[in-house]
């Protein structure tokens, strides 16, 4: 009986939990940039048609294309330097 409440008790340490939680949260942020560039790939291609169709808004949403696309591939840059700070 006591082995067995030791294995639960172990099994909820904080040390325990906090692993797990630090490598899905690493998981995560992966898949998040994936899904990111997709999302910034496909925001490109729709300003490119703008541009070719001669619409009037065109460069603004080039612009800000290409600028969420540069924010979202210096992220995972920005979030390991922001690791190394704390």
């Amino acid at each position: 009986m006591n082995l067995i409440l030791s294995l639960y008790f172990w099994s909820l340490s904080d040390f325990l939990w906090a692993r797990s939680l630090k490598a899905t949260a690493d998981k995560l942020s992966q898949e998040a940039s994936s899904v990111g560039i997709a999302i910034a790939i496909f925001g490109i291609i729709v300003a490119g048609i703008y541009l070719v169709l001669g619409r009037n808004d065109a460069s603004t949403k080039m612009t800000s294309a290409l600028l969420g696309t540069l924010v979202v591939m210096i992220a995972p840059t920005i979030v390991g330097f922001v690791k190394t700070l704390a």
